[in-house]
């Protein structure tokens, strides 16, 4: 056999060096490489075609900016400041990655801005005809629709689940570094709320749905695509609550399936009260800083129980490494306070106070960012 492998070699090393004489004389350069690759051929030499940047800085942009003229102007901060990174839906109520996007992509990556694709999971009003079985109903088979006349996808049906993950599987098509998951949740039912839920005679856990839809997620994507980054986006309240706060957001418990959690720590949307403060919004910095170490707290009871001892020697390695994925959002939109400049630093610098590494990313809804907050 391996006669035969040598005699394969050394023709084709013939075949190619005839074809040198007659096109590419320094193509005797490459003969080494050829007869590498042939003795390795079941060694594959990997590319990741995904951006590395940390730590993230990041802006939002509905996928409405992203194709007009005014997306130029958060490249242009990109360029100036030191964010480093943009968030682009992909989809909320309708699915976006098409060519555009994709070439918007191959954009961002030549200026080394770390391109986030931002997919809105069970809260979507796209499937209503297509697929209304997909959705909550009322008690009369009629669509349910919550306070803002959204519809949901029901958590419990798998179909829903493979909806979302081929449209990921499309965004990573797209060239995005990171897919990141927003209303991953079951919507807040109003408590005599008409709504055919849960299924009679049933007992639903809704965190160990949201869970296994995690699992599930992210398992199917990182089989399509080792190299590609998840991230989740939870409300601030859960990493200053043990309970999944009735939509089936664990923080600890979705913290084991992504290699981000954002935390959305926004003061505005804080009661009267937390942390003692009548208008939280006015405390950008203790707000901040409260949350993310009432988080820290909960990470560390979380590798003290995964491991099982209190020895800071074995959980503080793992713990360091844990506060790795957390990556908030911060508020730099007026509600609540005027956040000018001032106010957005103040919310940076708790973040870095916190001992946080990874950065951060700024929500405004309309994608107007107050420059002065930002290094240049």
């Amino acid at each position: 056999m391996k006669f035969y492998k040598f005699t394969a070699i050394v023709l084709l090393i013939l075949f190619l060096t005839g074809a040198a004489l007659i096109s590419d004389f320094d193509f005797f350069k490459k003969i080494p490489v050829a007869i590498l690759s042939i003795l390795n051929s079941e060694k594959t030499i990997k590319i990741n075609r995904h951006l590395t940047v940390n730590p993230q800085k990041g802006v939002y942009s509905t996928v409405w900016t992203a194709g007009a003229k005014r997306f130029n102007n958060l490249i242009r901060i990109a360029d100036e400041t030191e964010i480093n990174t943009i968030v682009i839906d992909v989809k909320d109520s309708g699915v976006y990655p098409d060519d555009y996007i994709k070439n918007l992509v191959v954009e961002l990556h030549k200026k080394n801005i770390y391109a986030i694709a931002r997919l809105v999971i069970f809260q979507d009003n796209s499937q209503i005809k297509n697929y209304p079985d997909w959705y909550f109903k009322k008690g009369d088979g009629a669509l349910w629709q919550d306070k803002r006349k959204w519809y949901w996808f029901n958590p419990l049906n798998k179909e829903v689940w493979n909806y979302n993950v081929e449209i990921a599987k499309r965004a990573i098509d797209a060239g995005f570094d990171e897919i990141n998951f927003d209303y991953i949740r079951f919507p807040e039912f109003a408590k005599n709320a008409d709504v055919d839920f849960p299924p009679a005679g049933e007992i639903i856990f809704k965190n160990q749905i949201i869970n296994e839809f995690a699992k599930h997620l992210t398992s199917e994507l990182k089989n399509y695509d080792p190299d590609i980054k998840l991230s989740v986006d939870v409300f601030a309240y859960n990493m200053l609550r043990t309970d999944d706060l009735g939509v089936g957001q664990n923080f600890k418990e979705l913290y084991d399936y992504f290699d981000y959690v954002s935390p959305m720590i926004y003061p505005s949307h804080y009661l009267p009260g937390n942390f003692g403060f009548a208008n939280p919004a006015d405390y950008p910095y203790e707000v901040v800083l409260a949350t993310i170490e009432s988080g820290k707290a909960q990470l560390r009871d979380k590798v003290i129980s995964d491991i099982g001892t209190t020895t800071p020697a074995l959980i503080n390695p793992i713990f360091d490494k844990e506060i790795k994925k957390l990556r908030p959002w911060l508020q730099d939109f007026n509600i609540g306070a005027i956040y000018d400049g001032e106010m957005i630093r103040q919310e940076k610098q708790a973040v870095y106070d916190a001992g946080l590494t990874s950065g951060w990313l700024l929500w405004n809804p309309r994608n107007i960012y107050t420059e002065s907050a930002l290094d240049k």
